[in-house]
């Protein structure tokens, strides 16, 4: 099959299957999310299911049924991703940006990780109280689908090494203000290798993607003994070059609404806006350049020029960024337009 009826197939699948899958499944949570006592806390899960949907239908792509037939990797997509997305509302607009209460509620995302860890009281230190458990049952939906994976073992060193890295990343990014950009610089120091040759705002984008986590995930529960080659090409490819590229591009549409609601934005710390379109550009260069050293190129090479038609059609990308994010699709190519698109449908103008 040609590669361009491929990557068209996969567009087809993942309109009529993963979208319309990962909203039943949102359904469900919504539910036990509808049922949290407490008001502020009920409010901020809602809103994390509501408002970051499009996260968990961007990573049910690794569920395509071509690539996993019963879909069976799509639970744990979306109980890992809308326990991300919860947290990161929760610590966005909750009352307290303190390190401790904040490296305890993300201790949630490396427990879900790990199969047989029993949960732990993620609020404890949160002045809102608990959410009567709809964390933790995100935490055992996850752990209950990593203990069937053949291949987890493959995978776990790379995935809990990443996982760390993006509760760094959630603590040092919404602690005190004066201190974010010390001690992310720091921390990137420590833990980005350089011959990447990253800004540390660049490695830091990298640590806040979950596609690497789910592409390994993918390997996992497809076999019980995944190359450890190719678990390693996959692993350099998404970390750092496909998860930069995905952050980048979610801060890129962001830049306006972080700076009305005084959020940090990696892209502003470019020179200039044609210092961060050449830079993203690059980085979605290294992402093509490591996808062909794997067999499945073609369904990688999607996923990068899919993230750029994704989200520059958010109409926050349309507005007072319309000219170089024109730029930037242009650079993925005719795939790249198509999922553009595509992706119009449903938003708003």
């Amino acid at each position: 099959m040609a590669p361009w009826t491929t990557s068209w197939r996969w567009v087809r699948e993942y309109l009529t299957a993963v979208r319309p899958t990962v909203a039943r499944y949102l359904a469900e949570w919504q539910t036990q999310a509808t049922a949290i006592e407490h008001s502020a806390l009920r409010t901020q899960a809602l809103s994390s299911l509501t408002t970051k949907q499009f996260h968990c239908e961007g990573g049910g792509i690794f569920s395509s049924p071509s690539r996993d037939p019963e879909q069976r990797l799509l639970p744990f997509i979306v109980a890992y991703q809308t326990a991300c997305d919860y947290l990161d509302t929760i610590t966005d607009r909750g009352p307290s940006q303190a390190p401790d209460n904040l490296r305890q509620l993300h201790q949630a995302l490396l427990d879900a990780v790990t199969p047989g860890k029993s949960p732990e009281a993620y609020f404890r230190s949160h002045p809102d109280g608990d959410d009567g458990g709809y964390l933790t049952r995100l935490v055992t939906r996850c752990q209950t689908e990593v203990a069937t994976w053949p291949g987890w073992s493959a995978v776990a060193p790379y995935i809990r090494t990443w996982v760390n890295l993006y509760i760094d990343l959630q603590v040092y990014k919404h602690g005190p203000v004066e201190s974010r950009v010390p001690l992310l610089t720091a921390w990137a120091d420590r833990h980005a290798d350089p011959r990447w040759s990253l800004e540390w705002w660049e490695f830091a984008a990298a640590t806040g993607s979950t596609l690497g986590l789910f592409a390994l995930a993918s390997e996992a529960q497809a076999g019980p003994s995944p190359s450890p080659d190719r678990i390693d090409r996959l692993a350099r490819l998404y970390f750092p070059w496909m998860g930069a590229l995905h952050i980048l591009l979610d801060y890129w549409i962001d830049q306006q609404e972080d700076a009305q609601g005084g959020d940090l934005n990696f892209v502003t710390y470019y020179p200039s806006q044609k210092e961060a379109l050449k830079r993203i550009q690059w980085i979605f260069d290294e992402a093509l350049a490591a996808s062909t050293l794997l067999e499945d190129a073609a369904f990688h090479h999607y996923i990068a020029r899919g993230l750029l038609g994704f989200y520059l059609a958010d109409q926050k990308a349309r507005q007072g960024l319309r000219s170089p994010s024109c730029r930037l699709l242009v650079q993925g190519g005719p795939l790249s337009v198509g999922v553009w698109l595509v992706s119009l449908v449903g938003r708003a103008p």
